[in-house]
């Protein structure tokens, strides 16, 4: 039987003031999964490029959840339960708890290798550790909210965990923008939380009211991956850690794990010892761990790789496909015709090729909406009220070729047309 959670206290949030907090969720924010998140990073190294960009994954779950109670307050007048609205901010809390150290950059460098996503353990972590315990000791059921967190309960909710105006997409860009100190992200969370309606079963978002707030959540995306996510600098640092972690676990078996208990040991301070103590015994390695130190050392006297080759790619049709294979053998050609070593030569693609509006939806055309007519509500195609989205409709793909300092000049030289000899078929 299920019983209601009384108001605990609140968590002073810099993003967005007071986060109030039930007795429920502290108890689950007092788990070591929860806890472990203060020692991830929500950017990565990116502070490497933005000082400021220090911030965890712990404060964007607050952030998240804050969200969810300002979306459970209009969910509410639209029929859902409290129930309902409770497991919505558990699934808001827990949606980032299977994250690795330093984010997404885990998720490139190991946990593809094991054909897993931080999606996959989130779910795992909320069903096999003391959380379980925390959710059903309130009556609610830890299978679901495993589900719901991922975006993946037959629900009409998960729209708002995983969708183009999720509560965690409006976290992070509000908050991403405001660590960074860039202006792009500031998108108007509220209004479109308060525009939400409930029709055929499934959650939209009501037009013309919410229409200038959902244009500023796709500028902002947009804006924040170009000068953020992707910025070249940023992505300078996240390539040569991605290669040094990668290395570390293909060669020396580093950053393995067989169960949940081993996974929640590691987070950016355990990567950073283990990376320092390789290097302390670098020379009875192998040749390749040897230049994964050697990155390792460049990152902390933060001498990172050069950005010498860029290709902007906007297409209405099909993303740019350039799987790891494809990567590897442009690597190899540029470093032959460069005549510097394999290792001075990165192409960097975003792990998701290409820059949709989410990674299961990427025309912005497609974003549910509504309008009322008549005393009721009719579904209605987004591009019918803003021109604007049909000018963002398509992909973005970038394509950046990084070298070492020391080959930048050589590298640049040859780059350019062995990239598009092999992307655009074009001669070289």
């Amino acid at each position: 039987m299920k019983r209601s959670p009384k108001i605990w206290g609140e968590i002073r949030d810099p993003v967005h003031g007071y986060v109030l907090v039930n007795e429920l969720e502290r108890d689950v924010l007092d788990t070591y999964p929860l806890q472990r998140l203060h020692r991830i990073r929500q950017l990565g190294n990116a502070y490497l490029t933005y000082p400021g960009a220090d911030h965890s994954r712990f404060g964007h779950s607050l952030g998240a959840l804050h969200l969810a109670s300002i979306a459970g307050n209009k969910l509410l007048g639209l029929g859902f339960s409290t129930d309902e609205v409770q497991e919505l901010r558990l699934a808001a809390l827990l949606h980032d708890v299977g994250h690795g150290p330093f984010s997404h950059l885990f998720e490139e460098a190991v946990l593809r290798h094991k054909a897993l996503s931080h999606e996959d353990l989130t779910a795992k972590i909320i069903k096999d550790t003391e959380i379980r315990d925390k959710i059903e000791s309130f009556g609610y059921d830890p299978d679901s909210a495993s589900l719901l967190s991922v975006g993946k309960l037959r629900s009409p909710l998960s729209i708002l965990i995983s969708g183009p105006f999720d509560i965690d997409k409006l976290d992070f860009l509000l908050r991403d923008s405001y660590y960074t100190g860039v202006e792009y992200g500031k998108v108007d969370a509220l209004r479109l939380l308060m525009s939400l309606r409930l029709v055929e079963d499934s959650l939209a978002l009501e037009l013309p009211a919410s229409l200038y707030a959902l244009e500023s959540l796709l500028m902002s995306r947009y804006e924040m991956f170009k000068a953020v996510y992707f910025h070249r600098t940023v992505r300078a640092a996240w390539v040569m850690l991605r290669e040094a972690v990668e290395t570390a676990y293909l060669c020396e078996g580093l950053f393995d794990f067989s169960d949940v208990e081993e996974y929640l040991a590691m987070d950016d301070g355990y990567v950073e010892s283990q990376m320092r103590n390789l290097s302390k015994r670098r020379e009875g390695l192998s040749k390749e761990m040897r230049i994964a130190c050697d990155l390792y050392s460049m990152l902390e006297r933060r001498h990172l790789f050069k950005s010498v080759c860029e290709i902007v790619l906007h297409t209405t049709e099909s993303s740019l496909k350039v799987d790891e294979r494809l990567k590897e053998e442009i690597e190899e050609t540029i470093a032959e015709k460069a005549n510097v070593d394999r290792w001075m030569v990165v192409v960097d693609t975003p792990m998701i090729p290409s820059l949709p509006y989410t990674p299961t939806q990427p025309d912005p055309t497609d974003i549910p909406v509504c309008e009322e007519r008549e005393g009721g509500l009719v579904k209605r195609k987004l591009v019918e009220f803003s021109r604007l989205v049909e000018s963002l409709r398509g992909y973005v793909d970038i394509v950046r070729v990084y070298s070492h300092p020391s080959a930048r000049r050589s590298v640049a030289e040859v780059s350019g047309r062995i990239i598009r000899s092999f992307l655009l078929r074009e001669n070289p």
